[in-house]
Formats: structure tokens, C-alpha cells, sequence
């Protein structure tokens, strides 16, 4: 069994002579960055000679070059073709459409749109599922995305590879994709307080430049969504999961000028007045 592992076919052969024939003043002008056309020594041909192409010395060796210079030889001095600063199409490593397929995209939404959002996925975990066979192990990630223009969603992703739940969960996410309203595009429009389950959140509205001042979970959905202004306290669990569902809910509650106008029989004139102390 141990001869046959090692035994050395023809091809191998082959190439292990045509390694050895090459001389060690390859290496050493490939070294001095000469062109990579070094002189090398040639079986059966006398003198030194620039071969451009391997494949006319042996059909085994068909490799052929990319990087050229003006001169159509390849070199060693000639610039990459891939620049060391990608283009920005391939750079998109916080964008939306880096990992979703055609199929995923909501009605109305395309993959240009997408561009606009910001992807965070703000739970990356490793879970266990107990069975008779023993643990299943797997990755756990919950997205968030969002064009911070008042739209945003999440989604949550399980798979065998971190990659893949990320990609999952952010399909899930641009499929779950809603609307928020914002008062003067940078707040809410009242003080919120929501319970979720065992979490507790209480969102205030704050005046011009006063920041996210919130949960590191509740700033990364504010910055998706728009919101610029607010500041929110978490009571009770502090379950990552919790208080992002709970966030989503929360803002999803809100009572526009419109509604109260319309449940009390006044003017939205009034209304705007009253409650912001504005006249429009």
C-alpha cells in the first residue's frame, strides 16, 4: 500500500525534471526585480535564451502570463491590475446588498436601492440544540438594516456558518422592512413607554442636537432609522434579543398629530399648536 502512495508517475517525472533544469540565475535576477523573462537554461539548446512563454518549452508548463508591461512581456515592475484601493462597488462591506440575492428584495426595492442601506448585525452567537444524538451546534445572527431615512427592519438567521446566518438574517431583514415617523426628521413624536415580555423601555424625545444618549443597541436602530435625537432607558432583562424586538415595537406605537387631531374633533392646526407649538 505504501509504494503505490508514493510511486512517481510520468507526469510527475516530467515535471520534476524541467524544475531542475532550471538554473539558480533565475532566482537571483528575479531577486534584483529583472523581468521575470530571466535567462534560464534550456535542455537541449545551447546558450542562454528569454523565453516569454513556458508553454513552448513543454505543453506541461501552459501557464500564461496576465501582468504585462508596454511591451506586451510580462514583468515584475508593472503595475497590478487590481489597484491597491479597490473600486467602491467592492467595498461595500457595511451595505445592504453585499450579501442578498435578487430573489429576497421586497416589491419596489432594487438592488440600487440598496446602496442607501446600512447593514449591522448587532448579535453574532453560537448556539447548541440538545438532542438524542447529543449537541447540534450552530451560529445565531440578528441584523439590522436601514436607509436612515425613516425605514428600517430586522431579521434573525440560524446556520452551521457565521456567513451564512448573517446572509439569512439580512434577507429576512430587507423582506421586514417599516416605516417610521419622525418628528422634524431627527425624533420621536412623544415620550414612549413599551413593555416587551420581561423588557421595559422608555424612550424620550429631546430637543435639537442633544444625540442618542440610549442602550448601544437602541443607538445602532436609531442611526438605521434616522432618529438623531432621543434618549431611552432599559429596565428589567437586558436580553439583546428583547430589547431590539422591543425597540421596533415601541417606535411602531407612536400617535401622529393626524390621529389625535382626528379622535378629539380638532383642528390639526390646534393640535400642532398644542403639542409642538408649532402653527403648520
Amino acid at each position: 500500500m505504501a509504494s503505490s502512495l508514493w510511486r512517481i508517475t510520468p507526469r510527475a517525472a516530467q515535471l520534476n525534471t524541467l524544475a531542475k533544469s532550471f538554473t539558480s540565475a533565475s532566482a537571483v535576477a528575479l531577486a534584483r526585480n529583472r523581468p521575470s523573462s530571466a535567462r534560464m537554461r534550456i535542455p537541449g539548446i545551447e546558450g542562454p535564451q528569454d523565453v516569454h512563454n513556458l508553454s513552448e518549452i513543454h505543453p506541461l508548463l501552459d501557464h500564461q502570463p496576465v501582468v504585462t508591461n508596454q511591451e506586451g512581456n510580462y514583468a515584475l515592475d508593472t503595475p497590478r491590475l487590481w489597484p491597491q484601493d479597490p473600486p467602491l462597488d467592492h467595498m461595500l462591506k457595511n451595505q445592504a446588498d453585499d450579501d442578498v440575492d435578487e430573489s429576497s428584495l421586497p416589491h419596489g426595492l432594487t438592488a440600487t436601492d440598496l446602496r442607501r442601506f446600512t447593514k449591522k448585525a448587532l448579535i453574532v452567537k453560537r448556539t447548541s440544540n440538545m438532542t438524542t444524538a447529543g449537541k447540534v451546534p450552530s451560529m445565531y445572527a440578528m441584523v439590522v438594516v436601514g436607509n436612515g431615512q425613516g425605514i428600517a427592519g430586522y431579521g434573525e438567521g440560524k446556520d452551521d456558518e457565521v456567513a451564512r446566518a448573517v446572509r439569512k438574517a439580512t434577507n429576512r431583514a430587507l423582506r421586514n422592512l417599516q416605516a417610521f415617523d419622525r418628528y422634524d426628521d431627527r425624533t420621536i413624536y412623544h415620550d414612549i413607554d413599551h413593555k416587551f415580555h420581561a423588557t421595559k423601555i422608555q424612550f424620550r424625545s429631546r430637543p435639537p442636537g442633544f444625540g442618542n444618549r440610549c442602550n448601544h443597541y437602541i443607538h445602532e436602530i436609531c442611526s438605521c432609522i434616522g432618529i438623531l435625537d432621543i434618549s431611552a432607558k432599559v429596565w428589567g432583562s437586558r436580553n439583546p434579543m428583547n430589547v431590539i424586538k422591543a425597540t421596533f415595537e415601541a417606535l411602531q406605537k407612536q400617535k401622529l398629530p393626524e390621529d389625535i387631531a382626528r379622535s378629539r374633533g380638532k383642528r390639526m392646526v390646534d393640535v400642532q399648536h398644542t403639542y409642538y407649538g408649532a402653527s403648520e
